[in-house]
């Protein structure tokens, strides 16, 4: 009996020290006796009861025998597999093969910067998927609530860092300056305030908007945060006391804010020189209290002046550490550069608690601000995608010239390592193998030996996909791939007594030795049964037959049949005779051939076949009559002999008188 087990490995983002996980196996005798596994298919295990013994144990009956033995297959499950996210492998893999037809560079490119967007929003699509899936009742996908949650959050976090990730790598800005899209990408992922914003301006126009909305000025200090200067002006002359003095000035500072923009048409210093300028102002109407009257407004100039006060506001107003790195880094260094990103990310990461309360998600944050890239797809490697975002990434940036580690320590390219687990996970699936087959297809030399040791392995299930495997091989030039597999059906095909189908692979296969095997047993059938089971293949062969010679012979002796059933008597003595001088006919089944002659031999036109193709007949006949001089069933082969002989004589005799009457038939 069989039982299946499948194990999906711990979420490594829970604990990424852990890469490892004991599972179970519910057998008692497998706990009493031991247990042994093997291979039962890609990527997964036959596990069953084994007693081990050695050299020293002593030979006796099993004291477990006889009982039930269970085999247990233990697979690994991937989250990929689940019908809702299966449309992310498959457009992916369409991206993917995009990526392939770059060719690597570090000079940043729009070709490579849109393959990454387009990769996101695939991601992107698929958490809408999830979310659409677990609001439509009558939706095809069996996931519980939490499953959806907990695929949501994984492909979410996935989406973020590799966002982070086209910034810093992908998207190579001139002069470094990575603020501007550090700012996109806080507002794409953090939108609650521009969401509330909205709401807020979309009703009523008018003053006292603090008043009606108990949340305006986190609102305010939000957009103000994210660099979202426009709404949060807007929101300001919605307050009752827009009109007053404070609030002029305040609408005028922001108006003025320096914006840094990459093709603005200055340069870094000269917008530095505009900031600190404006800054300066800023800081010294603040210090000499213009904005005292209304403290939250005084908090906002606070927060664009730069002051080292107004951090514990800034971070009352941010979900997390990295919020607030960019919202301090766009009022103290508008224009840091990418190199510089981690010393104010530690300096941040400390207002929540520093290293020792990071999770995982953040660590890899900080990877990326340290430009440890390595260290980033180790743990996207880890986490439960099962290293589609690691493999994806990895790819993409070596085609970026992104992956600076040093080749002595690999032998081969990163991104290639993880292609080919990537795409042996995928061979494992029913309905993803093709898939997979597209990724081993670009990793070399171990990719080929991969797929050469994988195809085999795939479950045949149905002729066309056999077939479908049979040209996938065929296309990469793996002949002896494609012999292994067609071996294999041909030999399922002949257990089932079906040797016309076994014949059909084994032309595939081109394989003689197997060939001959299954001509044997047809021309065995047919001594006994005087009839073929595949006739139509058998008049079709072609120059198929030529693999061997038994096959050869067959396919003759069928065209035999053939034409003496048409009537065309005198092509098939010819072809007859031809059989016997070419030595193919095997002895079991000459008898049946020189039955085949007798209607030929008594036959009225004396010059089917001559004297001397009679003689070669008659020499074949005493060589039967000698070998069956001791079989078994001697007398009734002995009846066949003696009247076979008989016809020859009488038509040796025609033949003799009819060539010495007309010698100008043998000119």
């Amino acid at each position: 009996m069989v039982k299946r087990f499948s194990s999906e490995g711990k979420d490594a983002k829970e604990d990424p020290s852990s890469s490892s996980q004991t599972i179970l196996i519910p057998d008692e005798l497998c706990e009493k006796a031991g247990l042994t596994l093997q291979w039962s298919g890609i990527g997964e295990l036959g596990i069953h009861a084994f007693k081990h013994v050695d050299k020293l144990s002593i030979d006796n009956p099993s004291e477990f025998a006889p009982t039930d033995t269970f085999v247990h297959n233990l697979r690994t499950d991937s989250i990929l597999f689940e019908p809702v996210i299966r449309k992310l492998v498959n457009e992916s893999n369409g991206t993917f093969l995009a990526v392939q037809k770059l060719t690597p560079s570090t000079s940043a490119r729009s070709e490579t910067l849109a393959l990454s967007r387009q990769y996101r929003s695939i991601v992107r699509a698929c958490i809408e998927n999830l979310q659409i899936s677990e609001l439509d009742k009558n939706t095809t996908y069996k996931l519980t609530p939490q499953q959806r949650q907990h695929y949501v959050a994984i492909f979410y976090n996935i989406e973020f860092i590799w966002h982070l990730c086209e910034i810093l790598f992908v998207d190579s800005v001139p002069g470094a300056v990575v603020l501007p899209h550090l700012l996109d990408w806080i507002r794409f992922h953090f939108p609650d305030t521009e969401r509330a914003a909205g709401q807020i301006l979309t009703g009523p126009l008018e003053t006292g908007a603090e008043l009606r909305n108990s949340d305006y000025w986190d609102v305010v200090i939000g957009l103000i945060m994210q660099g979202s200067l426009e709404p949060a002006r807007a929101l300001l002359r919605l307050h009752s006391n827009a009109d007053s003095e404070c609030f002029l000035q305040a609408e005028s500072l922001l108006k003025t804010l320096p914006v840094f923009k990459v093709y603005g048409g200055l340069s870094t210093a000269e917008f530095r020189t505009r900031w600190h300028t404006w800054q300066t102002n800023v800081s010294t109407k603040v210090e000499s209290g213009v904005f005292t009257s209304e403290k939250n407004l005084n908090t906002v100039m606070k927060i664009i002046s730069g002051d080292e006060s107004s951090v514990n506001d800034m971070k009352s107003h941010c979900e997390t550490w990295y919020q607030l790195l960019v919202a301090m880094l766009l009022y103290k260094e508008p224009t840091v550069k990418t190199f510089e990103l981690n010393r104010y990310a530690t300096s941040c990461m400390g207002y929540f608690g520093g290293p020792e309360r990071m999770k995982v998600l953040d660590e890899i944050i900080m990877d990326l601000f340290e430009c440890n890239i390595l260290e980033v797809i180790k743990k996207l490697h880890l986490s439960s995608d099962s290293g589609w975002a690691a493999t994806h990434l990895t790819n993409l940036l070596h085609y970026c010239g992104r992956l600076n580690i040093d080749s002595q320590a690999y032998d081969s390219r990163l991104d290639e390592n993880l292609l080919i687990e990537y795409g042996c996970l995928l061979m494992s699936h029913n309905s993803l193998w093709q898939v997979g087959v597209t990724y081993l297809d670009h990793c070399g030399p171990q990719g080929r030996a991969c797929l050469e040791l994988l195809l085999p392995r795939l479950k045949p299930g149905s002729e066309s996909r056999t077939l479908k495997i049979i040209q996938i091989a065929a296309e990469r030039d793996m002949p002896n791939t494609v012999n292994s597999i067609c071996k294999v059906q041909g030999m399922r095909c002949l257990q089932r007594k079906r040797i016309g189908q076994a014949l059909c692979w084994a032309l595939k296969s081109q394989d003689p030795g197997f060939a001959t095997h299954l001509a044997d047993k047809l021309l065995l059938e047919y001594t006994k049964g005087g009839t073929f089971n595949c006739l139509d293949l058998l008049d079709n062969l072609g120059s198929c037959m030529l693999i061997s010679d038994r096959l050869t012979f067959l396919g003759k002796y069928c065209e035999f049949q053939q034409l003496f059933r048409n009537g065309a008597t005198r092509e098939a003595a010819v072809l007859l005779t031809s059989l016997f001088t070419s030595k193919l006919c095997p002895k079991y089944f000459t008898l049946s051939l020189l039955m085949d002659s007798l209607p030929l031999l008594e036959s009225t036109d004396v010059t089917l076949l001559s004297a001397e193709d009679t003689s070669n007949l008659l020499s074949c006949l005493e060589e039967l009559a000698d070998d069956c001089a001791s079989s078994a069933n001697q007398a009734a082969v002995m009846d066949k002999i003696k009247l076979i002989r008989l016809a020859m004589n009488k038509n040796l005799a025609k033949s003799l008188i009819f060539e010495a009457c007309h010698p100008q038939i043998l000119d």
